[in-house]
């Protein structure tokens, strides 16, 4: 009775502490996964080391479900062992959806269409109106970046790649716009749909994006409330400037 009820115990505890090292597991997995999908399919996808950050992932959940059964079953160290799969798996539940591939895409549309936002503002009060077209809009927006400490290539490249080529940002001018571009949208990443009224007075920002690190087409930047994807604006809300 007390040898199945120390064994019962191990058995508890190398669940228990085994649950530590799935997370690595899983998403070491999961990167493996993408990256295979990523060379054997034409598909879109984030620019990340699928491959390195699957292959650590991957070796930290083995050795930390290595020094579980390690400490359970030979009772090694007198369970201290039992520090490091605690230690690695609160460490990749907390810093992993950080680090996801889709959260650099997200952090650097973001800051793309918040540099758009800035951009149109000056614009605007310079001009008194919005850009009208795709001349206009160039000069407004990709110029602005002249002044940049980095490249203009890089500052429009953005995260997205296909077929081991960088997707740079696009721009699509929408005029006569009467709201966002909500349909007929492309399916690459991203695409920036920039609507300006008939007046030049206000304009709408909306952006195609991957809704998982790696897919076959991209949906707009738009979340459960589907305003908070598009960027609007008009121009009594903006100071123009005295000519």
């Amino acid at each position: 009775m007390q040898r199945s009820v120390r064994i019962a115990l191990r058995v508890l505890l190398s669940l228990l502490f085994g649950l530590f090292s799935l997370p690595m597991l899983i998403v070491g997995g999961y990167l493996f996964v993408c990256w295979f999908r990523i060379h054997t399919s034409d598909v879109y996808y984030v620019d990340y080391p699928y491959a390195i950050t699957a292959t650590s992932l991957i070796a930290l959940g083995a050795l930390s479900l290595w020094t579980t059964l390690h400490g359970v079953w030979r009772r090694s160290f007198y369970g201290s062992l039992f520090v490091i799969p605690i230690f690695l798996g609160l460490v990749s539940m907390v810093a992993g959806p950080e680090h996801i591939p889709r959260a650099y895409s997200g952090v650097a549309d973001s800051n793309y269409l918040a540099d758009a936002s800035s951009f149109l503002r000056g614009w605007y009060e310079k001009n008194h109106r919005f850009p009208a077209n795709e001349a206009e809009i160039r000069d407004a927006w990709w110029r602005s970046f002249a002044g940049w400490a980095r490249p203009v290539e890089t500052s429009h490249r953005g995260r997205y790649m296909q077929r081991g080529n960088h997707l740079p940002y696009e721009i699509v001018v929408v005029t006569n716009a009467q709201g966002p571009r909500m349909t007929d949208v492309s399916q690459r990443p991203g695409v920036i749909y920039y609507g300006v009224s008939t007046d030049h007075q206000e304009f709408w920002l909306v952006m195609t994006e991957l809704r998982s690190d790696v897919a076959p087409s991209a949906d707009l930047r738009l979340f459960p409330n589907d305003a908070w994807g598009v960027i609007h604006a008009v121009g009594r809300d903006y100071p123009a400037r005295e000519q």
